[in-house]
């Protein structure tokens, strides 16, 4: 039994410059790596919803515009705008000059 090999046995002694090394190293990660990537990420989140807020915006713009457009295809703009222009005013199909317009033209 003299041939065989004697197992070595090595123990791990945990000095504090370990430590201190681990902890360097998490402390350069932290500032180095994930303090600026956060900063970016919260950057363009608001720039997200910045650009969120403009599109609704646009959207509440565009259908308000869409509305008066279909307002401004009714029988009831037409006359309203008749009326303020030339004082006139539709009444079974036929166009009706105001009172007022009337005696000023005679």
């Amino acid at each position: 039994m003299e041939g065989s090999p004697k197992r070595i046995v090595r123990t791990i002694h945990f000095k504090i410059i370990h430590f201190v090394l681990v902890l360097v190293a998490c402390v350069v990660v932290l500032f180095v790596v994930l303090i600026p990537q956060r900063l970016r990420i919260r950057t363009a989140q608001d720039e997200y919803d910045s650009r969120v807020e403009e599109l609704n915006q646009t959207k509440r713009t565009y259908a308000q515009e869409r509305e008066n457009l279909q307002f401004m295809r009714t029988d009831t703009y037409k006359i309203q705008q008749g009326m303020m222009k030339y004082g006139w005013h539709y009444q079974e199909d036929k166009i009706i000059i105001d009172d007022a317009e009337a005696s000023e033209t005679k």
